[in-house]
């Protein structure tokens, strides 16, 4: 029977009839071998977590995205993962070690595919540069550090970095016996291409049935294909080559016939006659190659703008091996596909070439191939023709952010032009992402025949043709009509800036040529703290504990625990209404599925049908884990599907259907609240103590943001089985005891039955407190329906539609001011959107920061919980504190736009004199920062550039924790060699609370750190332990060390009197002999708070695109108050982290909404975090001088949520870059304008209010 053979980390594999179309790489990698260390979290080529090496003889090795690639599709391939590229047992490969010291790592989920992305990339090109690195780094996901650390670490081995880190040779690199160079096929004309092997070319058809009865056949001819085709039948058929385009359009059921081309050399390599005739079936990279060294042919040169824009398209794994037939493909079957491929092609005029079973080739332009029946035909190649000098070609792609996402509109124009006086001799204009039709813009490619083209009247009656013959159409969640159509016009403009000279464009204007992305340089960072030795390891910035088996894939997490024996998957099936009644549930088409074992429903649950506890600190109600009746939002999980692999469960839940009957139109947005009894509720009310009388302006307004997804990297995981006594439950959570208590309450099983285990979590923000919970408590039910083992992940989809997220809220507010902005007094009235229901207390949480760090006593604040017919929003980094801390800040933004003033002194001068500390820090800031000298600076730039705009705006901060915990912590002891163990019963989620434990032990003990580990939690050593979050778990945890290791010290020190200064080791062997109890315990107390208010400043200067909306961070300057840090490093990729992750929150993360309440942006193909190309160009970080707490916390203060508060700097700069824009266009700086939710680029754009009449040359 035929079989696919390749290798993973020198091991033989093989696979064939055993395995289904839906196992891919990833999976065979992680469930079959069961090596961990490669991680996922979207399975959609979005998010970098499953890279991995393969290397394909002679070939040199390259990433892919194993989530992507089939295993089936494997035949030949040498596979490497991070367990083989340095482990414990053979030494630590020089990227982990160097990745782990500069604290690269956090939550560590990601650090492995990051090694692997950075060891491919030197497997690759050994001699890479910094810029190459960080270019090449730009479409991995790192929610927890902020990406600078992980910059910095890989930078090190760049050949150009300052210090090299000199690697080993890589081995068994094919040498090309013609160039003597490594080879590299994809650079050989089509008659020199080496023979690779017998096997890898001459081998016969491979194909056998797979498990679930697809078809799988690997090919090496294209006859081949069409025998395939003529045996099978065309009717359900599917060409693999790199199935990159589940990425694109998800895949739930493949076709019955699966032929895997990526063998087929016919479809490899180039040649050359008048055109350039490129065949099909390369691959994106090794067109990349193809095109990069064809650009020096007479005539091609312009393939190097093909190349320069390919360079952004999709990201290097995808690359890899996506094909250039199957980007094609994805554009023939859904047309509105933004391809830059076909934009590419279809601008410079090239032709492809198809052929169907009798070898009849047909070669058309690819407007005829989009209107082509591709049934039984292969793409065999595409011809770029040549273009002479006269020719200049223009492309570009608008994304929202730096990489790794589908163009909001691309772009593509060619002009023929006569040398002696620019007249158009043939233009070119092509659009994408508009509609499914619009292509050419023909009529304006008409007029410009003829014209002189740089010449404002042809600019302005061209673009009143080409608006009139635009085509858009609405495509949520991708941006609205009126920006689309509006940035094709000013593309078209900025295309003719970019090919006209210099001299012939007015200075102010010549900024619009440029394109923001090509002018990002190198980043740089700079982190400054203060550290005393006296005091270490306390205060020592010491490698993170856990920082090298995250980096080596070692570190084990919920999902990596292995398969149990008659394991089984569920997953949820969802509502299809946002409010209704849920009458019946139909699960018939479900349980036909194969695979599929049972079907359960709220009836099913013997207990209280909640995953949420009313007893317990600030929560006050339950929430159903499955709907029992009333349907509260869209995409409610109404039942549990069982299965017996997670495909089939995600699968079989699409086919569980309901009806409903009431059913009505949602409310989605918090501002349609206001004033509704029924849908807000007063929480709170804090009047003003004193007025102020000297009142000469009044300055109102509203201000709404919205909600933000956690984009945990380890989604909503658990893991449960029947133990002896109840249930042994393995559950990524940030709350122990949450998960035990309600698993208790619904199934009505004893707590002391149930063990809940956790030893890290990748990543949680808040997400994990609660709503794992559900997941947990349903896949309980099944291990007790069915006495066995339950696996349940929560796909990325589920998580973003069935949970809710960040809360968003509104604010209006009534200001009388004086003539220096100072408040007289404020009316200030907030709305919180808790979804559908109030439960978790965030409103709470917030009243303490309402009114920031400015004067609290002439503010009536009263602040609202308001419901939608949402997903109940639930916690998320600084819930509460960073929407009232924003909108405290955006009104003090306001009263200086309205006043003409600087908005750092209307902050200051409503600064509470509680908060005066913050004065000074400002001082350094303005000092260090070079702040009047670049205030100057960004005012010319303004002055100076039409169509570049700059922003240099501050924010301030003051956040003061609240509340205390439960936390339990155990220090023991072991008499044999005097090694150290703790437990702490909180969750260790990459903010460093493990290495704090064991710096604040070792001191108190005085012993080495690394004779000191901290184990695993659970409910059994830690009971009742309270949910970890809020920026206080660390302090806490801290606490408890204390407390347990001077109690562990009273016990020892009778023995220590007795002998002459022994160490550790002796009196731990000593005291043991005379009964000395060597564990010791640690508690701290709800009532015990430690309330020192967190202080920062932050002053960001970004710069905006007019023509697109585009922008970049160009500075941040960031100050931030830690107290005495327990660990500086940690405490600075903490800062760094969250504001990165309040970056993202202000400027590309947006939820769209369909009018029923469906989430559109539910994937990392539509909803954007920020990459490492988005980061600051220039960081400068820096922890307060001189700042301390209470020596019960060693002089610390809370550092995980504070930061992201502060990102709001980062809207208020790219507005202040905005109105410069707007005041091109007439609008006053004095206008408040209205923005509800992030900067994004498309919204940039619109808010810039520019008029077409002002694109001109002169």
């Amino acid at each position: 029977m035929d079989r696919i053979q390749f290798k993973v980390n020198g091991l033989s594999c093989s696979v064939g009839c055993e395995v289904s179309s839906d196992v891919t790489l990833l999976d065979y990698i992680r469930e079959y071998l069961k090596l961990k260390g490669t991680k996922y979290m979207c399975r959609e080529a979005g998010c970098g977590g499953c890279i991995v090496t393969v290397k394909r003889p002679p070939t040199l090795p390259y990433a892919v995205n194993s989530c992507m690639t089939p295993v089936t599709s494997c035949h030949g391939w040498e596979i490497t993962t991070i367990e083989e590229v340095g482990n414990r047992k053979k030494g630590y490969h020089p990227l982990q070690t160097t990745l782990a010291k500069t604290n690269g790592t956090q939550c560590g989920y990601c650090s492995p595919s990051w090694v692997m992305s950075m060891y491919s990339l030197l497997q690759t090109n050994p001699k890479i540069t910094m810029m190459e690195i960080e270019k090449s780094l730009a479409s991995n996901t790192c929610r927890c550090t902020g990406y600078r650390p992980i910059l910095e670490a890989f930078r090190k081995f760049a050949k150009d970095a300052p210090r090299p880190i000199e690697l080993p040779d890589i081995e068994d690199l094919q040498i090309c016996k013609k160039s003597g160079e490594v080879c590299n096929k994809s650079n050989c004309e089509e008659e020199e291409w080496c023979i690779v092997d017998k096997e890898g070319i001459f081998s016969d058809v491979i194909q056998f049935r797979l498990k679930d009865n697809r078809l799988w056949v690997r090919v090496n001819y294209v006859r081949d294909i069409f025998s395939i085709l003529l045996r099978e039948g065309d009717d359900s058929y599917m060409l693999v080559c790199g199935n990159t385009a589940k990425g694109v359009y998800p895949i739930d059921e493949y076709p019955r016939v699966l032929i895997d081309v990526s063998a087929v050399q016919e479809l490899k390599g180039y040649t050359i006659d008048q055109n350039l005739i490129v065949n099909a079936g390369n691959t994106l990279t090794e067109f990349l190659n193809i095109l990069q060294k064809v650009s020096s042919e007479e005539y091609f040169g312009y393939l190097q703008k093909l190349y320069d824009h390919i360079l952004v398209v999709a990201h290097i794994p995808v690359r890899n091996v996506g094909s250039i037939a199957g980007n094609l493909m994805i554009k023939h079957q859904h047309n509105s596909f933004s391809s830059d491929i076909f934009l590419l092609l279809e601008t410079v005029g090239a032709q492809i070439t198809i052929q169907n079973a009798f070898s009849f080739k047909r070669t058309m332009t690819m407007q005829q191939f989009l209107r082509t029946d591709m049934r039984g035909h292969v793409i065999w190649n595409i011809m770029l023709p040549p273009l002479n000098n006269n020719y200049r070609l223009v492309t570009f792609k608008i994304m929202p952010r730096s990489a790794n996402a589908h163009a909001l509109i691309n772009a593509g124009f060619l002009y023929k032009l006569r040398g002696s006086d620019n007249t158009v001799r043939q233009a070119t204009i092509v659009y994408g992402a508009l509609s499914p039709t619009f292509i050419h813009a023909a009529a304006t490619e008409r007029y410009l025949v003829g014209k002189k083209i740089f010449s404002n009247e042809v600019l302005q009656i061209a673009l009143k043709i080409l608006e009139q013959e635009l085509v858009v159409v609405e495509n949520p969640p991708d941006p609205s009509v009126d920006y689309r159509k509006k940035v094709a016009l000013g593309l078209f403009y900025k295309s003719l800036l970019q090919i006209m000279p210099e001299n012939c464009i007015g200075p102010r204007y010549r900024s619009g040529a440029i394109n923001l992305r090509d002018t990002r340089p190198l980043s740089r960072a700079s982190q400054v703290y203060d550290t005393k030795p006296q005091q270490w390891p306390v205060n020592q910035p010491i490698m993170k504990v856990e920082a090298l088996i995250q980096c080596a894939g070692e570190a084990y997490y919920t999902e990596d625990i292995p398969s149990f024996p008659y394991e089984v998957y569920c997953a949820f099936a969802l509502s299809t209404i946002a409010v209704g009644d849920l009458v019946s549930i139909d699960s018939s088409k479900a349980l036909k599925y194969p695979g599929v074992i049972a079907v359960y429903t709220a009836k099913d649950i013997p207990g209280i049908n909640s995953f949420t506890p009313p007893d317990s600190f600030l929560y006050s109600a339950n929430e159903e884990v499955l709907c029992s009746g009333p349907v509260q939002y869209y995409n409610q999980p109404i039942a549990i599907v069982v299965a017996e692999t997670r495909h089939i469960a995600d699968r079989a839940a699409k086919l569980v259907t309901a009806t409903y009957k009431n059913v009505k139109k949602p409310v989605l947005d918090v501002r349609e609240t206001q004033g509704d009894s029924r849908k807000s509720k007063l929480y709170t009310e804090v009047n003003a103590t004193e007025k102020g009388d000297d009142v000469t302006k009044n300055v109102k307004g509203m201000n709404s943001i919205y909600g933000q997804y956690h984009f945990v990297m380890e989604t909503l995981t658990c893991v449960i089985k029947p133990s002896d006594e109840g249930l042994d439950v393995y559950c990524a959570t940030q709350w122990l005891e949450g998960v035990q208590l309600m698993i208790s309450r619904a199934l009505k099983i004893d707590q002391n039955r149930i063990d809940v285990h956790n030893r890290r979590v990748g990543g949680a923000y808040g997400i994990k407190m609660s709503r794992c919970i559900q997941g947990a408590v349903a896949s309980a039910l099944v291990v007790t329906k069915l006495n066995r083992p339950c696996r349940f992940i929560q796909s990325l989809t589920t998580n973003m539609r069935a949970v809710g997220k960040r809360l968003p809220c509104v604010v209006n507010f009534d200001a009388d001011i004086n003539n220096s902005g100072v408040i007289q007094s404020i009316n200030f009235n907030l709305y919180e959107d808790n979804g559908y229901k109030t439960n978790e207390q965030f409103t709470l949480l917030g009243t303490g920061a309402y009114n920031n760090a400015y004067k609290k006593s002439r503010w009536n604040y009263k602040s609202y919980d308001s419901i939608t017919d949402t997903a109940k929003n639930t916690w998320a980094r600084a819930p509460g504190t960073l929407e009232h801390i924003a909108m405290a800040e955006l009104v003090m933004e306001q009263i200086a736009y309205e006043t003409s003033q600087d908005p750092l002194d209307v902050r200051l001068a409503n600064l509470d004199p509680e908060y005066e500390e913050l004065r000074g820090m400002v001082n350094d800031v303005l000092l260090t920062s070079d702040y009047k000298k670049r205030r100057a600076f960004v005012d010319d730039f303004n002055k100076d550039n039409r169509w570049k705009k700059r922003g240099l705006r501050f924010a301030l901060l003051r956040w003061t924790p609240l509340g205390g915990i439960n936390v339990c912590v155990n220090v023991s002891v072991y008499r044999g060699d005097g090694t150290v163990i703790i437990t702490h019963g909180s969750i260790e989620m990459g903010q460093g609370i493990n290495t704090r434990a064991v710096q604040v032990a070792a001191y108190i003990l005085k012993i080495p750190v690394d004779k000191i580990v901290v184990k695993e939690n659970n409910t059994v050593i830690a009971p009742n332990v309270s949910l970890s979050g809020g920026s206080i778990t660390s302090l806490n945890v801290v606490v408890g060390v204390r407390r347990a290791c001077e109690e562990l010290m009273r016990r020892l020190q009778p023995i220590r009197d007795q002998m002459d200064n022994p160490t550790w080791e002796q009196l731990i062997t000593k005291a043991h002999q005379d009964n000395v109890d060597l564990q010791s315990h640690g508690f701290t107390r709800t009532d015990e708070e430690y309330p020192f208010p967190v202080y920062g400043v932050t002053l960001v200067e970004t710069e905006v695109d007019v023509i697109t909306g585009e922008f970049q961070v160009v500075r941040v300057d960031l100050c931030q108050d830690a107290g005495q840090s327990i660990n500086p490093e940690i405490d600075i990729g903490q800062v760094e982290g969250s504001f990165i992750m309040g970056m993202g929150y202000w400027t590309c993360e947006r939820l769209v909404y369909a009018p029923t309440g469906e989430l559109l942006s539910d994937r990392s193909w539509d909803y954007h975090v920020p990459l490492a190309g988005d980061i600051p160009q220039d960081w400068r970080v820096c922890l307060r001088k001189n700042s301390y707490s209470s020596d019960a916390i060693f002089g610390a203060k809370s550092i995980g949520e504070p930061p992201i508060c502060m990102a709001v700097a980062v809207g208020l700069s790219i507005r202040e870059a905005l109105v410069a824009a707007r005041l091109e266009s007439g609008i006053p700086t004095t206008q408040w304008f209205q923005e509800d939710g992030p900067y994004t680029v498309d919204r940039n754009f619109l808010l810039a209010s520019t008029k077409i009449e002002d694109f001109k040359f002169k």
